[in-house]
């Protein structure tokens, strides 16, 4: 498949003209917003021959491809907002209309659906259609999606076989599809030439053999072209063929009966190569499972295998990496990597790294690079010699943009196949990339607002609102007796009025890291006020929290933090619910009353 690289950019200017017009319709119910993820689709919809387009509730398309405009006779921007009418004859119209009802009304599928379309311009096409609901992310149907294939050309070859056996003959060879014709038995009579470019066989080394025997069969599809062959009736069906070196490929077989004389005399095989667009649907498949798991919870841990097992159904990724870079902390790392020969991907300082991964990011171009480009590139001195080569490895990697702006690159390489990967790749990669992009980049800020929310920005520590949270859910049996212990620091104003307000800061995040140091896994610690502490320890005694309590006091006295006004001086106090179901804010305020009074002491 050819993926252009100037996609992003059709499809914001195809944004552009949708707007335009959807401002310019009067008098007419607004449509709804087309979303990014229907840009994406269009774009990948206008690589299809066939023509494929959305409809609303409506009947209005909202969203059609480059091939369905071109047999309409108009530009795919005119069709926007339209319906059948605008360009077909009112009886087809209104059928196509009966037929989008029962779409809708009954969530029932139209499959493969051949009838003559005649357009306003008195052009024909005999077509076959397939209709289906049009679904939300909620289930509900708004509205069809139709895929049209124009037969027309087969129609033709139909009737004009059935005319002569001299036009039959005529036709038959000169057909763009690869034909073959078999007796009622299934000998096969004769191939066109087409045939023999798709699979490899010469008349000489076919004629007379049985299409079933398994000359362009798999194994376990032999029983199948079996059935096909006693069917001998007009079918259109897909699966797996062979070529006669063993390559296996998709097809899209019809069978139609050859008449001669009123006579049933055999059938025509016709074999379509649908390679291309299986691997369309593949693609489309693979960002739209992308996409819904970027919309889903999953954090970006359970992002990036995700990943890498959707690219897999479509490229080569035994030895696959994702990595990223901050430019403000100067590094570049891997958060997913999976090699077969080197575990070992160590951060690396990006503005010094010169390897073939910094190299895409820093320069934001696709690279494909097998050992001997390597080699010069490395005598060049643009690249520092790093992980494993081998004579035989092949390089392909791809940088990850948000819009202009580099955030790493997503990588494949073999260290046996120097022909695994092709330039044809590169736009594979590069097309799938973006949405990872923006995958990525969307979660990681989902991450972060909802670190945000649970944390105090300043000391990392969780907040008020958590601890609150927290405290709520561990008042249960099964972790009493339940502590609470309160601390201040004392003197905090003196700090931020004598030596600043960063120094106060400085401060915080000090003694934040000193009861993190101290405190154990399972315990809750967070800033709930602005120079105030709490400490969650569920199942702790009274009496162990007595001993926490004088830890957490040793510790900030032995402290030798420089300048020694960063050494942090509190008051503590804490409370303990022994046994039954104590109000959590009596608990609080028990803990709190404690350290006011250990504040007053010490003063």
């Amino acid at each position: 498949m050819k993926l252009k690289l100037n996609l992003k950019d059709k499809i914001l200017k195809k944004q552009r003209w949708i707007e335009k017009i959807r401002e310019n319709r009067e008098g007419k119910q607004a449509m709804k917003p087309i979303t990014n993820e229907q840009y994406l689709l269009h774009a990948l919809m206008n690589n299809i021959s066939d023509s494929i387009y959305f409809k609303d509730k409506e009947n209005r398309f909202v969203m059609v491809n480059r091939a369905k405009a071109e047999h309409s006779g108009v530009t795919s921007k005119d069709m926007i907002g339209k319906t059948d009418f605008d360009f077909l004859p009112k009886e087809i119209a209104r059928q196509s209309f009966a037929d989008d009802h029962y779409v809708m009304e009954y969530g029932r599928p139209i499959i493969d659906k051949v009838e003559e379309i005649i357009h306003l311009n008195k052009t024909k096409h005999w077509v076959s259609v397939t209709k289906v609901p049009w679904y939300d992310k909620e289930g509900e149907i708004i509205g069809t999606i139709g895929i049209t294939r124009d037969i027309t050309e087969r129609k033709k070859a139909e009737e004009a076989l059935l005319k002569s056996q001299q036009e039959f003959i005529s036709l038959f060879n000169s057909s763009p599809e690869a034909l073959v014709y078999e007796d009622l038995d299934g000998t096969i009579l004769n191939i066109n030439p087409r045939f023999t470019e798709l699979f490899g066989y010469t008349l000489k080394e076919i004629k007379g053999r049985n299409i079933d025997e398994g000359m362009i069969h798999p194994p376990d599809k032999i029983e199948e072209g079996k059935k096909l062959t006693r069917r001998l009736e007009y079918s259109n069906y897909e699966t797996i063929r062979k070529k006669k070196d063993g390559t296996l490929f998709p097809v899209s077989i019809s069978v139609s009966r050859v008449m001669l004389d009123g006579k049933l005399q055999g059938a025509i095989g016709m074999y379509r190569d649908i390679t291309e667009r299986k691997q369309d649907e593949q693609l489309h498949q693979v960002l739209y499972n992308i996409s819904k798991a970027t919309n889903s919870a999953i954090s970006l841990d359970q992002l990036y295998p995700l990943i890498h097992q959707e690219l897999g159904s479509i490229i080569d990724t035994t030895n696959f990496y994702i990595a990223l870079v901050d430019e403000k902390e100067d590094k570049v790392f891997f958060p997913y990597h999976v090699d077969e020969k080197d575990d070992n991907f160590p951060i690396g300082k990006f503005s010094t790294t010169n390897t073939l991964t910094t190299y895409v990011i820093k320069t934001g171009k696709p690279l494909l690079n097998d050992n001997n480009q390597y080699k010069e590139m490395v005598a060049q001195g643009i690249l520092t010699p790093m992980g494993t080569t081998t004579d035989k490895s092949i390089w392909l990697g791809v940088p990850l943009k948000v819009e202009d702006r580099v955030i790493g690159a997503m990588v494949v390489q073999s260290y046996t196949n120097p022909e695994l990967y092709s330039e044809k790749d590169i736009g594979l990669l590069e097309f799938v990339s973006s949405q990872v992009a923006t995958a990525h980049e969307r979660k990681r800020t989902e991450e972060r607002i909802r670190y945000l929310s649970f944390h105090d920005a300043l000391t990392g520590l969780y907040n008020r609102a958590y601890f609150e949270e927290e405290l709520e859910r561990y008042n249960f049996p099964r972790y009493y007796p339940l502590s609470i212990m309160m601390v201040d620091i004392n003197g905090l104003k003196v700090i931020n009025d004598t030596f600043g307000h960063h120094e106060g800061d400085r401060l915080l995040q000090h003694f934040a890291s000193l009861l993190n140091s101290i405190s154990r896994k399972g315990d809750v610690i967070a800033r709930v006020g602005g120079d105030e502490f709490a400490i969650l320890l569920p199942s702790t005694t009274a009496e162990q929290v007595h001993d926490f309590h004088e830890r957490i006091r040793k510790i900030c006295e032995e402290d030798s933090i420089k300048p020694i006004y960063l050494r942090s001086s509190i008051s503590l106090g804490y409370a303990t619910q022994k046994g039954e179901y104590q109000n959590t804010e009596a608990l609080l305020k028990e803990a709190d009353k404690k350290m006011y009074k250990d504040k007053n002491v010490t003063r």
